[in-house]
């Protein structure tokens, strides 16, 4: 079923007299005008001509920075990324739209703002970020406000809802949500539709939105398995057709209203008729559009229902004319103009979903036939397509997963170089205060003072810093990343996208969670638990049947209350692997252990592998750079934290023995106090 159309916020269609009134402005222009025309001329050209584009926004952003025109220089980076967006380049989009952001949000509130968060909203849902798509989409809905765009606003907040909704759909078919966090995102889905269906209806009573308002309510209502969706299906179908015939999105809304409510019948009220008879009339508002996507699927669902209704034959047909529709939208995808030019990135996600249905149910109705030949035909095309989209899901959330890291190590680095321009700046007072005079010696003396310790401090803060960013780098270890990755692929390879769709989201989670704690000092306990969880669960996909693990939490402890130190013990759990359990000649064990003793957290990590003497004496220790660095790195922490303690963190580790005096693993232990 269908949902509410997320339109981009930058033009499709090149306007030829605003191109030619802005070449006409150009010639006579300077300075941070001219700046301005050229980026417009950008944005123009972006969906006719990409090189145009780029160049004009290419001159934007030269002469910005040779003006000194910082919000110039801001928008000619989102208008290069809009020039890749029209290219279906995700990952120069999303890394000139960063570039762009960390400009622009200087500049807040703004309409470029707004835009540009509304478009990286946009593109973070292709890449299956969701908890940015909500942050972006909010934040572009709270620009639009600040400068009184309320339709604006109130667009980001409907698609906002949308976007819970859809988050949710993806982890309950991945079985990663409790029935709580299910309810509390169908909650927030439905507040904001709500405060858009007020907008809206007394307002600004659009028929287009109103009637994907009500599409809305009938799939949040579906999805709580409530009884009016009927009603609210009807009411989206009865406005849809009050919008004038001119609207290009008439026939667009009337294919996917007829559509959702003729499977609504068929699917869920089991009444093949009257689904029947509006499927039908979906896929004739289906042909009055360039919409290849919506024709091959709303063909694919009169196919499903001829085979239900035991119409072979013409179920058959259906499902070839699906092929063909999708067909051209597969081989010319790069050739369409639409309304909406994100539909290039994400019509094609969705055509080769509906592919996979037609080819699975061409399958079915060959081994009916007893043609067993086209049915293996076409099992291999089920298996091809899978394939394709598996490949091509991994490889948009990976890009998605690089941007992400892009950004937050150049938004570290800008940091780091503020402090150093700060402490430079600092260091010029100081030597201008110290020639100020003999009878200002006093003063002056405890101005030194004072700026030696300010100095004292942005070096310190500076240190920790690098040492953060040290400590990111060893806890993302390539070839940790690399194997896991590699894991992942065979899934995909050997056909089982379930169980690659659920390492892959494990696999973001591990990445997103190093890289959101790489930048806070605690995190609470529970976040902790999770990202060693997630990092546990991938090192067993490496080494399959090796090792397993238990994680035991007090039950006088709280994991949403108390806080930690982040990424303490995974260079040890990492240690616990890859030189202990490793080289056992049977599987494994690691022990993790969170107790509570007198308002101290104890932390223990405790394996049963060879232990460090043995490892030595073998002479296994090949990685020991590695290893004596993260261990070296945690230490160096501690040290920075416990300065800043009264109660210090202490760590400890035991070669543990057996009976026999023998090493029989090693056992890392935190004591921490607790921060609530």
């Amino acid at each position: 079923m269908q949902g509410l159309q997320a339109i981009a916020k930058i033009p499709n269609n090149t306007e030829q007299r605003i191109v030619d009134s802005l070449f006409k402005i150009l010639s006579g222009s300077t300075g941070t005008t001219k700046v301005d025309i050229l980026n417009l001329l950008s944005r123009q050209l972006s969906p006719r001509t990409f090189d145009s584009s780029y160049r004009y926004a290419d001159e934007a952003l030269k002469l910005s920075k040779k003006l000194g025109y910082e919000k110039g220089e801001g928008v000619a980076l989102f208008y290069f990324g809009n020039s890749f967006f029209f290219k279906s380049d995700i990952k120069n989009t999303l890394s000139n739209y960063h570039a762009a952001l960390r400009i622009l949000e200087h500049y807040e509130p703004s309409s470029e703002l707004a835009d540009l968060l509304y478009q990286l909203a946009l593109v973070n849902q292709v890449v299956r970020n969701d908890k940015k798509v909500h942050s972006y989409f909010l934040r572009s809905a709270r620009n639009y406000f600040s400068i009184g765009d309320t339709w604006n606003e109130h667009w980001a907040l409907l698609l906002l809802g949308l976007s819970y909704f859809y988050e949710l759909q993806v982890l309950k078919a991945l079985e990663l949500t409790s029935a709580e966090t299910a309810n509390r995102m169908m909650d927030s889905a439905l507040r904001y539709n709500d405060i858009c269906f007020g907008y809206f209806s007394s307002k600004h009573p659009d028929p287009l939105v109103l009637s994907n308002i009500y599409n809305n309510y009938a799939l949040f209502h579906l999805a709580k398995n409530e009884t009016d969706v009927e009603k609210y299906y009807l009411k989206a179908l009865d406005i849809a057709m009050t919008i004038e015939e001119t609207n290009y999105w008439r026939n667009v809304q009337l294919s996917v209203q007829y559509g959702n409510l003729g499977w609504y019948y068929y699917d869920y009220l089991k009444d093949i008729n009257r689904g029947y008879k509006f499927c039908l009339i979906g896929t004739e508002f289906d042909k009055k559009t360039d919409r290849f996507d919506l024709h091959s699927a709303g063909l694919a669902d009169m196919g499903e229902i001829e085979m239900a209704r035991g119409q072979y034959a013409i179920a058959k047909d259906y499902f070839f004319q699906s092929i063909l529709s999708s067909n051209k939208l597969v081989l010319n995808i790069s050739k369409i103009i639409h309304v909406d030019p994100s539909f290039r990135i994400w019509g094609i996600t969705e055509t080769r979903s509906t592919r996979i249905r037609v080819f699975k149910n061409l399958v079915s109705l060959f081994e009916l036939s007893g043609d067993y030949k086209k049915a293996l035909e076409y099992q291999k095309k089920v298996d091809e397509e899978k394939s394709i989209l598996a490949q091509d899901e991994l490889s948009r959330q990976v890009i998605g997963l690089e941007a992400e890291n892009d950004d937050n190590l150049k938004r570290q680095e800008i940091e780091r170089l503020n402090r150093d321009n700060e402490l430079r700046r600092i260091k010029l007072n100081h030597d201008r205060l110290l020639f100020g005079g003999i009878g200002c010696v006093i003063l002056i003396a405890s101005l030194v003072i004072l700026l030696w310790l300010q100095r004292k401090r942005f070096q310190s803060n500076r240190k920790a810093m690098l040492l953060e960013q040290k400590l990111l780098r060893s806890q993302m270890n390539p070839h940790f990343l690399f194997n896991a990755l590699t894991g992942i692929q065979n899934f995909i390879v050997s056909q089982k996208p379930d169980k690659a769709s659920i390492y892959l989201s494990k696999f973001a989670n591990l990445v997103r969670n190093i890289l959101d704690n790489s930048v806070d000092e605690y995190v609470k306990l529970e976040k902790e638990i999770n990202t060693i969880e997630n990092y546990l669960e991938l090192q067993k996909i490496r080494y399959s049947g090796k090792f397993d693990y238990r994680i035991e939490i007090d039950d006088e402890i709280d994991p949403e209350v108390v806080m930690i130190p982040p990424m303490l013990a995974q260079p040890f759990i990492e240690n616990s692997i890859e030189h202990g359990i490793k080289h056992r000649e049977t599987p494994g064990h690691i022990d993790i252990r969170f107790t509570r003793q007198d308002g101290t957290l104890i932390f223990e990590v405790e394996d049963n592998g060879i232990g460090r003497e043995k490892a030595r004496e073998i002479g296994i220790l090949q990685d020991q750079k590695h290893r004596s660095m993260a261990t070296s790195l945690t230490i160096q922490r501690l040290a920075n934290l416990n300065r800043k303690l009264q109660k210090k963190i202490i760590l400890e580790i035991t070669d543990l023995k057996n009976a026999l005096g023998e090493a029989a693993g090693t056992k890392v232990m935190f004591s921490i106090p607790v921060e609530e």
